[in-house]
């Protein structure tokens, strides 16, 4: 409850976890060559307080094995239920640090697989609940942070031989006196995004251009991620179509989903560049720190967005 711009003491009162799945399998919706039948699914959290305020959080999964993220979810409840929300919500960063150090559960992987699914969705719940605290969309929180503050939510524990907290700060501090002029260009213009609904593998080409056509003419995207990896034959047909149907001036990206290994990798996209692609997305595994390397000057790459 709010009293003259401050919180009184509320308490978190409940988590509150669901699994909920589509069947998009059914349409080959989300279909790429490593994950050919998705059901998209999420594995939803609502945490409540006792004034009546609501945080959402969810992790994304494509089907079976939802319920295990839900009950890795379930598992970190206790940290938060009872908890008073303002000692949370202060320090984030150091909230962070006390679902990533449970002793137990970090056997289970708190910086990848399951449980730093089940932290994500934690953490995104309560940030939500912050903001709306804050009345303020997340971005903006963010946004109007000091750098102090920022460097504050990050562990460096294995970032320090790339980046320093000081370094950090120094980066950010930098930053700072354009921060206004940054944040009015974005509220006047908008962050440029790119669209995947036409991309998916499992696609006709008639739905596929279809929806590129779509995409650029019909919601001003300036960019199409299409899925490759199934056969370089189908990536040169598709990518053709796509370049056809949106033009020249809309950049393509592609999306491997990590089905290559690294030769593979620079051999198949080396035969896909007259599309003129402006990225490849996880050509291969992100934990291939070599690979990266022997791939680097040949590829331009996202990797994992997991």
């Amino acid at each position: 409850m709010e009293l003259n711009g401050e919180y009184d003491m509320s308490l978190i009162t409940q988590a509150r976890t669901s699994d909920v799945r589509f069947p998009t399998s059914d349409f080959l919706d989300g279909s790429d060559a490593m994950n050919p039948d998705p059901d998209y699914s999420v594995a939803y959290l609502t945490v409540e307080t006792d004034a009546g305020e609501t945080g959402h959080g969810f992790v994304f999964t494509i089907g079976r094995g939802n319920d295990v993220v839900v009950a890795a979810i379930d598992s970190l409840k206790h940290y938060v239920v009872g908890s008073e929300v303002d000692a949370l919500l202060a320090d984030m960063g150091a909230t962070s640090q006390m679902f990533i150090n449970d002793s137990q559960l970090r056997w289970l992987g708190p910086e990848k697989g399951v449980e730093h699914m089940a932290i994500g969705a934690m953490l995104t719940a309560l940030w939500d609940l912050k903001a709306k605290r804050e009345k303020k969309p997340l971005w903006e929180l963010l946004a109007d942070m000091t750098p102090e503050q920022l460097v504050d939510l990050v562990d460096f524990r294995y970032l320090s031989d790339a980046i320093t907290r000081n370094e950090a700060l120094d980066i950010l501090r930098c930053a700072e006196p354009t921060r206004a002029e940054r944040k009015a260009d974005l509220l006047a213009n908008g962050y440029p995004g790119y669209s995947t609904a036409p991309g998916w593998l499992g696609y006709s080409d008639e739905k596929m251009v279809g929806l590129c056509q779509e995409a650029v003419k019909d919601h001003g995207f300036g960019q199409i991620k299409l899925k490759v990896g199934g056969s370089v034959e189908d990536d040169w047909r598709r990518l053709a179509l796509a370049r056809e149907a949106v033009g020249p001036d809309v950049k393509l990206a592609v999306d491997a989903n990590q089905v290559w290994d690294v030769p593979e990798a620079i051999e198949w996209i080396n035969q896909l560049q007259d599309y003129d692609l402006a990225w490849v997305e996880e050509p291969t595994s992100p934990d291939d720190i070599l690979g990266h390397r022997a791939r680097g000057c040949q590829i331009v790459c996202v990797q994992s967005h997991r």
